[in-house]
């Protein structure tokens, strides 16, 4: 695989259908990996602007962002026609109104008191306002669930990666995949900013590490905050999946991985 090798790939945040350059070896890996994941991912692509399903769908769940040339991601989102989908979108927003309310009212009474302590003792008190943390994890979760990004590194000669979360990285108890160097997963979960005290919420994400890279060391920086980093020694393929954890779990299930195992070898 002389063309991997002579291949740079990155961490970006792309699309999906991809049109390869016939001379650009990333480009052509990009189209095997698109290709070995084809079974899980029979979705309509998305019109020009990446915000509906090209041919108008409402019954498909997902749907998949075009590709330009050089990118090395694949982006699936979930298609904003589907009722499904739609019904998640306003439990979500009714979730976070709730949320908003519930802040409004605590900063009236905050400012009830204040007024009433400066009247009393003749000195001001700052009020706390509300602020987008008061809207809770809701947004941030149905941001994770509503998409699934994967992107594609090849032959990096490091690949390294930080992530915050209230559970480590740990090597995979639910996929293993036959001849990957390792399958590295996290679940989605939340947790709490120690500096800001405010609650965040970490979206499910699995790293396969195929052909000739060493074992993934995971290494905890700070609490909530830990990184990944393993080194290449030949041609070598990580793919990292992040988002709606059902649809990594299919993608894992369904991808033909023995066909990017080959072009490893």
């Amino acid at each position: 695989m002389t063309g991997v090798r002579a291949c740079v790939g990155a961490w970006v945040l792309m699309g999906i259908t991809v049109v390869a350059q016939p001379g650009d070896p990333g480009d052509r890996m990009m189209t095997a990996v698109r290709a070995a994941m084809a079974p899980a991912l029979p979705f309509p692509t998305t019109d020009a602007d990446g915000v509906v399903p090209s041919n108008g769908s409402t019954e498909a769940l997902w749907m998949v962002r075009p590709v330009r040339p050089g990118d090395r991601s694949i982006e699936v989102i979930a298609n904003p026609l589907n009722e499904v989908n739609q019904a998640r979108a306003t439990r979500a927003m009714a979730e976070i109104e709730d949320n908003i309310q519930a802040a409004q009212r605590r900063a009236a009474l905050q400012y009830d008191r204040a007024v009433s302590e400066a009247r009393r003792t003749g000195r001001s008190q700052e009020v706390d306002g509300v602020t987008l943390s008061d809207e809770g994890i809701a947004g941030a979760q149905i941001d994770a669930e509503s998409h699934v990004t994967i992107d594609v590194a090849i032959n990096e000669p490091t690949f390294t990666l930080s992530v915050q979360s209230s559970i480590e990285p740990a090597a995979s108890t639910q996929m293993s995949i036959p001849g990957a160097v390792a399958v590295i997963a996290m679940p989605s979960n939340a947790y709490r900013d120690r500096d800001t005290n405010i609650e965040r919420y970490a979206e499910a994400q699995t790293v396969v590490f195929l052909g000739r890279v060493t074992s993934p060391e995971v290494r905890k920086h700070a609490d909530h905050h830990f990184g990944l980093a393993a080194t290449a020694t030949a041609p070598a393929l990580v793919i990292r999946l992040r988002g709606n954890d059902t649809l990594i779990a299919d993608l894992l299930r369904k991808t033909n991985w023995n066909s990017l195992l080959e072009l490893m070898r």
